[in-house]
């Protein structure tokens, strides 16, 4: 009996997306956890998207077949995890939470309501816990300025979205 299974592959340098690219051309299912991060160059705040395992992704192919060589010899790919001579199959269930846990994370942040100018937020992680501010404007994607009234005097402060929430009936 043979059926689908999840396997990792280890990709040569810097060569996920190439790996990953190729075996889909060839028809298999794969799978590369990635993500977004925020990162100081320069000076200036960037947003990437990274693998979660860099130099590794998931390939689903059947158990007794053809398809290990045809992976082994995929271009961007440096070779299949083993133990001995058999391919590592991932335990069932291990990439199908891996994809649901990513899609919720995504689904997450698009799911944020909406911010304006003016708008009452309660600050959830950092120094400032649990302290209300007002919304300024956004900077980038990830970020809000907001203003902290402290000491009789408004702090401008630059924190990360996922940190602050709108107070109810402010959004």
């Amino acid at each position: 009996m043979s059926s689908n299974a999840w396997y990792v592959v280890q990709c040569r340098a810097n060569q996920n997306f190439r790996a990953q690219e190729n075996l889909e051309n060839q028809g298999f299912t794969c799978f590369q956890p990635c993500l977004r991060v925020e990162k100081l160059r320069a000076g200036r705040r960037t947003h990437r998207t990274e693998p979660l395992f860099p130099g590794y992704l998931f390939v689903q192919f059947q158990d007794y077949g053809p398809s290990w060589h045809t992976v082994r010899s995929t271009r961007g790919v440096n070779r299949l995890v083993a133990f001995g001579d058999q391919p590592a199959r991932v335990p069932e269930g291990v990439v199908d939470a891996l994809i649901q846990r990513t899609r919720d994370d995504n689904d997450d942040q698009d799911s944020r309501p909406a911010i304006r100018a003016g708008d009452r937020l309660r600050i959830e992680n950092g120094p400032f816990v649990n302290l209300e501010a007002t919304f300024q404007a956004y900077d980038g994607e990830q970020r809000a300025i907001v203003l902290l009234e402290m000491l009789h005097k408004q702090h401008r402060l630059n924190l990360a979205l996922k940190d602050v929430r709108p107070l109810a009936g402010s959004a």
